[in-house]
């Protein structure tokens, strides 16, 4: 992979995980377009800023998966890890150490302008690393790159039965950077550790179709929660060139979450869960295409 030093950076004004519940409305779909991802990287020992060239298919395919991967002795989750708590639509998971959920992690972060913690959710995309939403790395009215990122895989309240892990390299998009682009809100951690053997990992799945009607879940740490996880399904009702849209509850902290589904055991992302859309009144995932989807492989295949 070449690297290219950075000697400027523009500046962003993200939103931090302020998600809504909301009802059902028409379903829409829309035009299907590849867009294109170009990763930036900050180093978080060295402050190193870097433009990451990634290399692309000579090929122009119309789609492409990886696998999920499930460490023997972690058990698959079942309906009956689950339970429903008052009038909201979600589940909360009392089991985390069955997979997905070992692989889904609740995540801090700490940013320059502010003695906040704020959280978020990540989920575990090879040994060493992680996918989480763009804001959740790189926030310009709060400083710009945070000072940290931490996860803590398979969180369940105040246990922390997988151990608690901080990012050594933090990486968006230069659009996300550069021009408050919030079609580009993704985010990738790399770690020193082997987190994956232990906790398992998605696989991810791309294509030009139109993906309006899959059932897919959404799982991730509400901030009220208490860093306990929380789980609703759905279809997917807009399938766009940047973002699928979907009437699947969520509240804020639940940023970065999977939007995966499930066939024949095998657990693949479509998305990663940003916003809530005041002007649509749906929730929306970043969508994953070829270009992020190659970004998000040159640091799965690296270790």
């Amino acid at each position: 992979m070449k690297q290219i030093r950075l000697l400027f950076l523009g500046v962003i004004l993200s939103i931090m995980t302020s998600i809504s519940v909301f009802a059902n409305s028409n379903v829409v779909e829309t035009e299907i377009e590849q867009k294109n991802c170009q990763d930036i990287s900050k180093n978080m020992e060295t402050g190193e800023i870097l433009l990451n060239e990634i290399p692309t298919t000579l090929n122009n395919p119309s789609s492409g998966t990886t696998d999920s991967f499930i460490p023997s002795g972690i058990k698959e989750d079942k309906p009956l890890t689950r339970e429903i708590i008052g009038k909201d639509n979600r589940y909360k998971i009392t089991d985390t150490t069955t997979f997905p959920n070992s692989a889904i992690c609740y995540a801090e972060m700490k940013f320059p302008n502010s003695d906040s913690i704020y959280v978020g959710t990540a989920w575990m995309y090879g040994n060493r690393v992680a996918v989480t939403a763009g804001h959740c790395v790189y926030d310009s009215s709060l400083g710009g790159w945070a000072e940290w990122v931490r996860i803590y895989p398979g969180s369940n309240g105040s246990e922390s039965l997988y151990g608690v892990y901080y990012a050594s390299v933090l990486h968006t998009d230069t659009k996300y950077v550069k021009s408050e682009n919030s079609n580009y809100d993704w985010g990738l951690l790399e770690f020193t550790s082997n987190i994956g053997s232990q906790t398992g990992y998605f696989g991810a799945s791309w294509t030009t179709d139109s993906l309006v009607g899959t059932w897919v879940v959404l799982r991730g740490y509400p901030a009220e929660k208490s860093a306990c996880l929380w789980t609703m399904s759905g279809k997917i009702a807009t399938s766009g060139t940047f973002k699928l849209g979907y009437y699947i509850d969520s509240t804020g902290g639940q940023s970065g979450s999977p939007i995966y589904k499930v066939t024949n055991g095998n657990y693949q992302s479509l998305g990663i869960h940003t916003n809530y859309s005041p002007t649509n009144e749906y929730n929306e995932a970043e969508r994953i295409d070829k270009s992020l989807f190659e970004i998000m492989n040159q640091y799965r295949i690296e270790f």
